[in-house]
């Protein structure tokens, strides 16, 4: 009889793994969701259960994992989780663009290829971008635009922003929403939010905060109020026109899913930083990578520098100055040369090359702007970048900093500013007292309710600031 019961419960059990397998297959050919969680969990879950695997294996035998067993889960892991986010977008793209600045956490292994999903997440086509900005707008593109690049400035987790010319010739940046990208969003906060709970709870409470930044970010409409907002802001405050750029929108152009806004020229903040090091480094005989290199091993052997005790930003700007002036003057005697003996060909005479000098970036300048700005955004107004990644800086031509995406911020009361400012204040003491008593008036909380938990994590991030 328990055999026979037991033959019939397998057989019910077999049949109904074959139903579900049957089911979930059918799913994942016609529910995007289901697709889309079925290869999130196939593609990250191996990658943390590695990790974690490493965790418990340091945990129970002290010593035995090295940092050649960590190296070669991140050498082995890193480039296709990334390419696999990248495909993916939504939320997934964006949780990663979030984790490229966790510089003090991830190795710098992750950090390079979390990095790209700041703006190189793979572009949709053109006809697409085409369509959305027809449905928003309601006539023809070629009716508002006289020019519009078919190949994307940069792309990332809910749209793509191209370069375009209004009929009227203003140079503008279009920023045009994916079509299903709403939809995605509430799928994938969803399936992260079951991924966190068995594999990473430790991050489940930063879900809610984020699925309700984001609900804002869809709509570009209040991404063009905050654009405004900051733009006087910054103006009222002394660092526009001079330090800052904003781009303004133009006119009646932005919509739910469409913004239209001026250009800003010039590379991200990174890439020109990168390209300037890279240039000195080729006219110094070695490379960037072994500049930064170097740069690392002092830092791991000497520590973070405690303050910058180079050129000031002042000075720099003096000696860029004095270049300029020495090129001139050098160019215009190249330029009389050329225009007489330089043409003198058959007395063997050569046209000379004209000079081009490497006039270094003003570092100390950009760091102490970005310092400066976002403090009085803090501080003093209350309004600021939520996702202030190297993607949404850029190096204007004349050295001015571009701000840009302004999609994802964050607006603090009076209050929250005055109790922020106590809190840095009890970080930079080391004030055990006034942490613990703001830490508990702000509802922080340690996964045990230790003390000593919430304090090591404060007084760690006071490392880092």
């Amino acid at each position: 009889m328990l055999r026979a019961a037991t033959s019939v419960a397998g057989k019910a059990t077999g049949a109904a793994l074959v139903g579900g397998s049957g089911y979930g297959a059918y799913l994942y050919q016609t529910n995007e969701g289901t697709s889309r969680m079925i290869k999130a969990y196939g593609n990250f879950a191996p990658v943390i259960l590695s990790y974690r695997f490493l965790e418990a294996k340091e945990k129970l035998f002290p010593g035995s994992v090295t940092e050649k067993d960590w190296s070669y889960l991140d050498k082995t892991y890193a480039k296709p989780t990334i390419e696999r986010l990248g495909e993916l977008q939504g939320m997934y793209t964006k949780y990663g663009q979030i984790a490229a600045g966790m510089t003090n956490t991830l190795s710098d292994t992750w950090i390079q290829e979390l990095r790209k999903l700041e703006s190189d997440v793979p572009p949709r086509s053109i006809d697409v971008v085409h369509k959305t900005i027809e449905e928003e707008l309601g006539v023809p593109v070629d009716a508002v635009f006289d020019w519009l690049d078919p190949k994307p400035l940069g792309s990332a987790s809910i749209g793509q922003v191209h370069s375009a010319r209004l009929r009227g010739g203003t140079e503008v940046a279009v920023k045009v929403q994916y079509p299903e990208a709403g939809q995605l969003f509430r799928d994938d906060m969803k399936t992260i939010r079951k991924f966190f709970e068995i594999l990473a709870p430790e991050n489940v409470i930063s879900l809610s905060a984020l699925e309700k930044q984001n609900a804002l970010e869809l709509d570009y409409r209040m991404e063009a109020d905050n654009l405004k907002q900051v733009e006087q802001n910054m103006r009222l405050g002394g660092f526009l026109p001079h330090e800052v750029i904003i781009p303004l929108p133009i006119g009646d152009l932005s919509t739910k899913r469409l913004l239209v806004m001026e250009k800003i020229p010039g590379p991200k903040l990174n890439d020109g930083v990168r390209a300037y090091f890279s240039e000195w480094a080729k006219q110094n005989g070695t490379t960037l990578e072994e500049l930064e290199k170097e740069a690392k091993l002092k830092i791991e052997k000497e520590g973070i520098p405690a303050k910058y005790t180079g050129p000031s930003p002042t000075q720099i700007e003096r000696y860029k100055f004095l270049l300029r002036v020495r090129e001139k003057l050098m160019n215009s005697g190249i330029c009389a040369y050329n225009c007489t003996f330089g043409r003198l060909s058959q007395l063997g005479c050569k046209q000379k090359d004209y000079i081009k000098s490497n006039v270094p970036l003003n570092l100390p300048r950009l760091v102490d702007t970005l310092m400066r700005v976002h403090g009085y955004q803090i501080m003093k107004d209350g309004l600021f970048n939520a996702d202030p990644h190297g993607g949404n800086f850029l190096l204007h031509p004349d050295g001015r900093i571009g701000m840009i995406d302004y999609g994802a911020t964050k607006k603090l009361t009076k209050n929250e500013r005055l109790t922020a400012c106590l809190l840095w204040a009890a970080l930079y003491r080391s004030d055990e007292d006034l942490l613990w008593e703001l830490s508990i008036l702000g509802g922080y909380k340690s996964k045990y309710g230790r003390k000593v938990s919430i304090l090591n994590c404060g007084l760690r991030i006071n490392c880092y600031s």
